[in-house]
C-alpha cells in the first residue's frame, strides 16, 4: 500500500511521535506571529493564509467523503459516530454564526476580513473562480501572484486528497490542523487586537477557531484519527510521519512569510 508518508520513512530515524512533537513545538513557538504588527504585514499574511483556509476545506470535504456517504443512491455508512463527528466539524465550517445574527463559511468570513482590512483577495478568488470554470487547480496555482511556500502548502494538502491512505489524511487533519490552528491563533490574537486598524472580522474568524477547534472539533478529530487507524501499529506510525510533514510545510509558510516581510521592508 502505498503512503505519503513512503517517501520519508527510510531517512527518519528517531521516532516518530517524537519528531511530530519537536515540529509542533517548533511551529508553536514560530516567531511569525509576533511579527503580524504592522497594517502592511497583516494584509500580506492575510493573502497567503487565505490559501490555506481554503485548502482545508478541500481536505475536510476529503473527510466526510472517508467517514460518511456523499455518493447517490445513498447507502449508510458503516461508522455512523464517524458520520456524525465529520458532520458536525461540517457543519461549523461551512455555515457557522456570522456573529450578526446569520450564518457564513469560514472560508466567506476570513475574504469579509480581507475586504475589511484591505488585503488583496484576487489571487485566492481568482484560484477558486478558474477551478468552478472546470480549469487544472495546479495550473492555475502555478501562475498565481503567491509566495513559492503558499503554493507548495496547498499542492501537498491536495496530493494528500488525492492519493493519502485514510489514517493519513485524518492523522493530517487532526495533528496540523485541528489540533494545533487554536494554539497558532491564540498567539495571534493578542497582537492584532491593539493594531489601530479595523480587525474585527478577523478576530471574530480566529476566535471561533479558538473556540470551536479547541473545544470540539479537536476532540472530534482525534476520534476520527483514531478510528482511521483502526489500532493499526504500522498505520499508526505512518500518520505520524504524514502529520510531521504537513506541519514541514505549514513551517516552510510561516518562513516565506517571514522572508517577505523583509524583503518588502513591511
Amino acid at each position: 500500500m502505498k503512503t505519503l508518508a513512503a517517501a520519508s520513512e527510510p531517512a527518519q530515524e528517531e521516532n516518530p511521535l517524537d519528531r511530530l512533537e519537536a515540529l509542533r513545538e517548533r511551529l508553536i513557538q514560530h516567531p511569525i506571529y509576533q511579527q503580524v504588527n504592522s497594517l502592511g504585514r497583516i494584509r500580506l499574511f492575510m493573502r497567503e493564509h487565505a490559501f490555506a483556509v481554503w485548502d482545508f476545506m478541500s481536505l475536510l470535504k476529503r473527510m466526510q467523503q472517508l467517514c460518511t456517504c456523499t455518493t447517490v443512491p445513498w447507502v449508510p455508512s458503516p461508522r455512523p459516530e464517524l458520520s456524525r463527528f465529520i458532520n458536525e466539524i461540517v457543519l461549523g465550517e461551512e455555515c457557522d454564526e456570522d456573529g450578526r445574527g446569520g450564518y457564513i463559511s469560514h472560508y466567506a468570513l476570513y475574504l469579509e476580513a480581507m475586504t475589511e482590512l484591505g488585503a488583496d483577495p484576487k489571487p485566492i478568488q481568482q484560484l477558486v473562480s478558474r477551478i468552478g470554470n472546470g480549469a487544472d487547480t495546479y495550473r492555475v496555482l502555478e501562475q498565481l501572484p503567491v509566495l513559492t511556500a503558499t503554493k507548495e502548502f496547498v499542492r501537498f494538502t491536495l496530493q494528500l486528497c488525492r492519493v493519502g491512505q485514510p489514517h493519513e489524511v485524518a492523522a493530517i487533519f487532526f495533528y496540523s490542523r485541528e489540533d494545533i490552528i487554536p494554539e497558532m491563533f491564540s498567539r495571534l490574537i493578542p497582537v492584532l487586537e491593539p493594531q489601530q486598524v479595523p480587525v474585527g472580522r478577523l478576530l471574530h474568524y480566529l476566535h471561533r477557531h479558538v473556540e470551536l477547534d479547541g473545544d470540539r472539533h479537536g476532540p472530534l478529530a482525534r476520534l476520527a484519527m483514531e478510528h482511521l487507524c483502526e489500532g493499526n501499529a504500522q498505520w499508526q506510525q505512518q500518520a505520524l510521519v504524514a502529520a510531521g510533514r504537513a506541519i514541514e510545510h505549514r513551517l516552510a509558510l510561516w518562513d516565506g512569510l517571514l522572508k517577505a516581510f523583509q524583503e518588502q521592508s513591511l
